[in-house]
């Protein structure tokens, strides 16, 4: 049973090592659907079930299999030797479920955007760095309860905007906001 347990480890290992350096790293099978509709509870049904059939489902699963027996059986002598495949077999399933949804939920979160991004415009902020058409800036803003959050800006006018200006953010693109200058900051005679 040892030659198993290594076998298991050794599988898995060159697995996970493999997806490491960035093979395989499209191969998982993800539960399909259009969004908003069914039963949530129907959907993470067959997201789990779906996962038992993904390779990161089978390298995390037989890496953790074949290290838990391999302790169990080294260390554990005859009596733990006995369940072993018991134990190692509910450790690899574990670790391959554990592993498959934790990845899945990482792949979900969207990056390189704010979220709720179209809440932020019309919010008044002020520049922490100058912003012109070509150079990009920093804004910050006050949030409900206290302190702030800080953005990257643009502007899309001609004239620069100086840091200490109160600006208005009038787009997100992406985590970028796009800024103008206040009303109320404008100079006399401007609107």
């Amino acid at each position: 049973m040892v030659v198993v347990y290594v076998g298991s480890l050794l599988f898995g290992g060159v697995l996970i090592a493999a997806s490491f350096f960035g093979a395989g790293h499209d191969t998982d099978v993800h539960a399909g659907g259009d969004a908003g509709h069914g039963d949530g509870h129907d959907q993470s049904q067959a997201s789990a079930i779906l996962s038992l059939l993904g390779l990161r489902f089978w390298s995390f699963g037989s890496a953790f299999f074949g290290l838990t027996g391999l302790a169990l059986h080294l260390i554990g002598g005859p009596a733990l030797a006995a369940l072993a495949p018991l134990i190692s077999g509910g450790v690899g399933v574990a670790a391959g479920l554990g592993a498959s949804t934790a990845f899945r939920a990482l792949a979900r979160d969207t990056i390189g955007q704010v979220k709720g991004a179209s809440a932020l415009v019309g919010r008044e902020g002020r520049l922490l760095l100058p912003v012109a058409r070509t150079q990009r800036g920093k804004v910050r803003m006050p949030v409900p309860g206290g302190g702030h959050v800080d953005l990257l800006a643009e502007s899309d006018d001609d004239d620069a905007l100086d840091a200490g200006v109160e600006v208005l953010i009038v787009e997100v693109r992406g985590n970028v906001a796009i800024v103008e200058r206040a009303p109320a900051a404008l100079p006399p005679g401007r609107s």
